[in-house]
């Protein structure tokens, strides 16, 4: 009995390492789709407090949707193939220094955003298998044909239409995912309950 304690307090760490692990990747999906937007924000030459208010309102609210989904009701996402998110992140650092070498190579650095859009939107893809989760998938196809249509616009219009747009993208993304995993359900119901 004494020795099954250490193991359940390991278990228990480890879970609540995979639970924080899970908000922080979460968060830093939504700080990329604030950047985004900030930067289709400064394109537009929004106001200030409009550009604040378009930031603040989705993240603040996907991030306590994700809290209460990682750390309250304990259910992150987990890679179910480890060494293929492992194999995504490493081709996703890769794929943003070859965009950032060329688009100074070439004194087109207006590009580089939407290429950068493009490239994490295509490492959305493969993620959506290494997870099981379709929302992902369907997610980084649409950020990479909204990054594909932002390169035909002129300046500033396709950093306009990349930001707004792969922000809205991952905004709408992550709000279904959470819908998917139950956080909008009353104690009461179930997922099966919507069906």
């Amino acid at each position: 009995m004494s020795r099954g304690a250490p193991d359940g307090d390991a278990a228990r760490m480890m879970t609540e390492r995979k639970n924080w692990r899970g908000l922080l990747t979460d968060c830093a999906g939504l700080a990329f789709a604030a950047l985004w937007a900030a930067r289709g924000a400064q394109a537009a030459t929004l106001p200030i407090p409009l550009t604040a208010a378009i930031l603040t309102v989705p993240t603040t609210l996907l991030v306590l949707g994700f809290i209460r989904r990682d750390l309250v009701l304990r259910h992150p996402e987990i890679s179910l193939d480890p060494k293929l998110t492992r194999r995504i992140k490493i081709l996703r650092f890769v794929g943003i220094f070859i965009a950032a070498s060329w688009t100074h190579a070439h004194h087109r650095v207006d590009l580089f955003y939407p290429l950068l859009g493009a490239i994490i939107g295509l490492s959305y893809i493969p993620l959506g298998r290494a997870l099981r989760e379709p929302v992902h998938i369907v997610m980084g196809g649409a950020i990479v044909l909204i990054s594909g249509l932002s390169m035909l616009l002129p300046e500033p219009h396709h950093l306009e239409v990349a930001g707004f747009g792969t922000a809205i993208a991952i905004w709408a993304g992550s709000a279904m995912r959470l819908w998917r995993s139950g956080v909008f359900l009353t104690p009461g119901m179930s997922s099966t309950t919507l069906t």
